[in-house]
Formats: structure tokens, sequence, C-alpha cells
């Protein structure tokens, strides 16, 4: 039968053990924090750095038809990649970061279906039409209505995502106006 002091020791040692445990489980570091945060922003790096390219310069309609169905594949693409990165990002060590990934997930997967549908209209017109012009501007309807919904990826996150985002260059980055896409 143990005695009373072994069995004070042993809760004294459960106390400990248990304290230790729990401050390992404290939270991650501050620059984990930072690069996990920065892997966030670099996913949607990836999206803008593809969608502010633009279609390559064409002699006529029916060859800007071709350049902008490349476009937007390329972009839609883009879109995919930055998602399947959200996914990658692993558990959030930071407060919000769940809420974070859900609401870039979101946002980035509306822009690729407006990709997607731009490019299949694009890809469904008929070049020798006399009002391929008009039907270009049509097809890329969607994508053109992201521009009144477009909005800050990093506005309304929780303070403790945008304290590491402040730190992280991807999110930075972000910060910076991004150039505008030509042709079309």
């Amino acid at each position: 039968m143990p005695t009373r002091a072994t069995r004070r020791r042993a809760a004294a040692v459960a106390a400990v053990a248990t304290g230790l445990l729990l401050a390992g489980c404290g939270g991650a570091s501050e620059q984990e924090t930072v690069d996990w945060t920065n892997g966030l922003c670099s996913s949607y790096a990836t999206f803008r750095e593809a969608a502010v390219v633009g279609p390559q310069p064409a002699p006529d309609l029916p060859a800007q038809a071709r350049n902008l169905s490349a476009y937007l594949g390329n972009t839609a693409a883009s879109l995919d990649k930055a998602l399947a990165d959200l996914d990658g990002l692993g558990a959030s060590p930071v407060s919000g970061g769940d809420q974070a990934v859900t609401k870039f997930r979101d946002q980035l997967s509306s822009y690729r279906s407006a990709f997607q549908r731009a490019r299949t209209q694009v890809d469904a017109l008929d070049l020798d039409s006399r009002t391929l012009q008009r039907d270009i501007e049509g097809a890329v309807a969607p994508v053109l209505q992201l521009q009144d919904t477009t909005q800050d990826p990093l506005s309304g996150l929780d303070p403790a995502v945008t304290d590491a985002a402040a730190k992280a260059p991807a999110c930075q980055d972000l910060g910076r106006p991004a150039g505008p896409a030509s042709g079309g």
C-alpha cells in the first residue's frame, strides 16, 4: 500500500507533468504563426500574379478570343493551385486562422467559378460572327463582375491573423497595388 508521502509525490509529479504538457500545447511560436500566415497569403498571391498578366495582344478578334481563352484557363489553373495550397497549410497555429482559410477558400472558389464560366463562354463563341466583339464582352462578364465584389482578403480577419500578416512578406505584397490586366 502506497504511503501518504508516495501519493503526494505522485500527485506532485502528475501536476508538474500536466503543467509541462499544457505549456507545450500553449500555441505556436511567433515565427510559426508568421510562416503559416505567409502561406495563407501566398495562396492568394498565386491567383493575383496570374490574373494581372492579362491576355496576350492579338492582331484580330478571333486571335483575341483565343488569347483570352488561354488567359482565362491559366488564371483558373492558378486558382486551382491556390486552393490546393490552402489545403496544404495544415492546422492553423493562430486564433482565427481557420476562419481566414474559409474566407480565402470561399473567395478564391468564387473567382475560379467566374474564370471557368467566362472561359467556357469564350470557347463557345463563333469566331466568324460579325458581333464577335460584343460577344467577347458578354462572355467575360462573369470576370468583370468580380471587380464589383473584390475585397481585401485580409479585411475582417481576427486580429491575431492580421498581426501575423503584418509580418508576413506575402501578406505585405497583397497590400501593394497589382498592375492592371491588359488586353481583352
